[in-house]
């Protein structure tokens, strides 16, 4: 049995096939901008190199959010079309949790945080595999005292960690700690194996309803929002 995974939600286009004995292949390319011309001839290629199909698959797997708005829509929208061609369950995966799997360390809390620009940040915990905080917006003062209520080390991972490193070092001390780079990225391959568990677990989502974990409105909805508001008088 087998399961294709694809992470859209970052700069970083990539694809895993998992299956019961683990990851079977992955490939991952710097695309920029451009995932939604580098998505589907990665997939190809991995496919290809894993002497697999498409039909070959019981499921797939996709990270949801939060990240890049373009590219969560564009991988959304390409593993949605094959769900529904192929009727394949259609697993949905937090790309911070893909991105705790990845750094996971057993005994510590796993802080997976994201850049969300404006100051802001993307976070989640989580410990033994276990979620212990869910996925937030929120400023690193605010991530700091949350974690500060934790008991035990927290390890960090993702880009995130540059913006709220002074905050969370000055409220956690030497509880603070780094994941190795190494096992920071490769989000399609967590995320495969992420999805296999939820695969055996009987959780899917509806292709039909599925929508991206955005966690903030997109900037045209809030130019919207507020082009809406009464403008005070002159």
């Amino acid at each position: 049995m087998n399961i294709l995974a694809i992470d859209t939600s970052s700069a970083t286009v990539g694809a895993a096939i998992g299956s019961e004995q683990g990851i079977i292949g992955r490939l991952e390319l710097a695309a920029g901008r451009q995932a939604s011309e580098t998505l589907l001839p990665l997939c190809e290629s991995l496919l290809s190199l894993s002497s697999l199909n498409l039909t070959d698959m019981d499921a797939l797997a996709v990270t949801v959010g939060p990240g890049s708005f373009t590219g969560l829509r564009i991988g959304l929208a390409t593993v949605k079309a094959w769900a529904q061609a192929l009727a394949l369950p259609l697993i949905a995966v937090s790309t911070l949790e893909a991105l705790a799997h990845g750094a996971y360390e057993r005994g510590h809390v796993i802080c997976p945080i994201i850049n969300a620009r404006r100051g802001e940040l993307f976070a989640a915990a989580f410990a033994e595999r276990q979620r212990l905080l869910n996925d937030m917006l929120v400023t690193p003062q605010t991530l700091a005292e949350r974690l500060t209520a934790l008991s035990g080390p927290v390890i960090f991972c993702g880009d995130g960690l540059v913006e709220a490193e002074s905050y969370l070092a000055a409220a956690l001390g030497k509880r603070m700690g780094r994941a190795p780079q190494q096992r920071q990225g490769f989000l399609a391959a967590s995320a495969a194996l992420l999805g296999w568990d939820k695969y055996l677990a009987g959780e899917s989502a509806d292709p039909v309803l599925l929508e991206p974990a955005y966690l903030r409105p997109a900037a045209a909805e809030e130019q919207r929002a507020r082009a809406a508001l009464p403008q005070p008088e002159r």
